[in-house]
């Protein structure tokens, strides 16, 4: 079965390709070369190139595509046209190019910040109401599948991701944004070196102040990604699933999860104002991937998030590759 992996580059996509490549035979695309570890089908292509990325996939000729390329961050929020490119433009591209070469099968990467924040578990049928331009630009690209492919031969499966976290460390790959983002990496890199961390926000309606997220292992994830394809090979419907823990940890939690792995010199954070975009509450309910994929996750234990991303930190710097922080 051959397998293309879009933003095969990137952070998931990197350990998608290395896990599925046992497997599969699997391709990469993306418009940077990977910077951990070189994937033997690669092609590089800026996706919002139609034409090009056409050619590429007209050569490979896929039985599923992947598709993971986006920018997906809410710390840049103010570059709406960079998420309506990357995000909207260039999936509708690969659904054009989807229809004409009839793929039957696609993975679509989506969010959890499609929904309305709740104090309850977040299923696929809970309200959605993204409130940044991340979480819409992904629900306009979701609606984009529903319409694109509605009355054509592909099956798809939308899977809305929580906080994917930590490393692969026994292969070797991990997170390494440039500038790093997510709050994971950027914690385990403060503490280390004993830099003060900055918590944006202490008027969220949660216990502490702090906002709650489910944190789930990128290992959990790939399983999910494995089993996803054993569905689309087996049945001829289409699926929307929620991948997360199950879990909420507010940010402040997290920090003091934190202090159980380093020796750390500030006993508490430091405030800074809330960030535009960011919701209260965010926690998934499961039972669907349960249901349909007979998946649950094993390793998104938050002491094992850490303790996996605490290893991969040490190992990328003893191989002096440094990831700046945006924090």
């Amino acid at each position: 079965m051959k397998i293309l992996i879009t933003g095969s580059s990137g952070y998931i996509g990197g350990c998608l390709y290395e896990l599925l490549n046992k497997k599969y035979d699997v391709y990469g695309v993306d418009k940077v070369r990977p910077r951990l570890k070189s994937q033997k089908k690669f092609y590089k292509c800026d996706l919002t190139d139609f034409n090009k990325t056409d050619k590429i996939i007209k050569l490979i000729k896929p039985s599923l595509i992947i598709h993971l390329a986006a920018k997906s961050t809410v710390d840049f929020i103010e570059q709406k046209k960079d998420y309506i490119k990357n995000n909207i433009i260039v999936t509708k591209n690969i659904l054009k190019i989807i229809k004409n070469n009839q793929i039957k099968n696609l993975i679509f990467s989506s969010t959890a910040a499609v929904y309305k924040t709740s104090n309850r578990k977040l299923t696929e049928k809970s309200k959605l109401e993204p409130n940044n331009i991340y979480g819409k630009t992904k629900l306009s690209c979701e609606n984009n599948i529903f319409n694109f492919l509605k009355k054509s031969n592909t099956n798809y499966i939308i899977f809305r991701f929580f906080n994917v976290c930590s490393s692969l460390f026994s292969l070797k790959i991990g997170e390494l944004h440039n500038p790093e983002t997510h709050l994971v990496p950027i914690f385990a890199k403060k503490f280390k070196e004993n830099k003060k961390i900055y918590i944006y926000g202490n008027n969220f309606k949660t216990k502490d102040k702090t906002c709650i997220r489910d944190y789930i292992h990128i290992a959990d994830i790939i399983e999910a990604f494995e089993l996803g394809i054993k569905y689309l090979r087996q049945n001829k419907t289409s699926q929307i699933i929620n991948l997360g823990s199950e879990n909420g940890f507010s940010t402040l939690q997290i920090f003091k999860k934190f202090q159980n792995f380093y020796k750390y010199k500030f006993k508490k954070p430091f405030f800074k104002k809330r960030r535009k975009g960011d919701t209260d509450n965010l926690i998934c309910n499961n039972n669907k991937a349960y249901k349909i994929l007979k998946w649950k996750p094993k390793r998104s234990n938050i002491s094992k998030i850490i303790s996996d991303e605490k290893k991969w930190l040490d190992y990328i710097e003893k191989k002096r590759i440094y990831r700046k922080t945006i924090y």
